[in-house]
């Protein structure tokens, strides 16, 4: 009897780790995602910049 209670105990925090770990890894996905596209804009926005003012044309 105890043993039932102490492996379902088991397998029912190996899957609270288990739904955790991939919340944080959905997480670490998001954010990587939104650093990506904020880094993209703002490429494109210092390329805008560069081009208007003619710093790029003079090389």
């Amino acid at each position: 009897m105890a043993g039932m209670v102490l492996r379902k105990t088991g397998v029912f925090l190996l899957n609270v780790l288990k739904w955790g770990l991939l919340i944080l890894l959905w997480v670490l996905k998001l954010t990587l995602g939104m650093a990506k596209l904020f880094l993209l804009l703002f490429a494109l926005v210092v390329r805008m910049v560069l081009v208007m003012t003619g710093v790029a044309g003079r090389r």
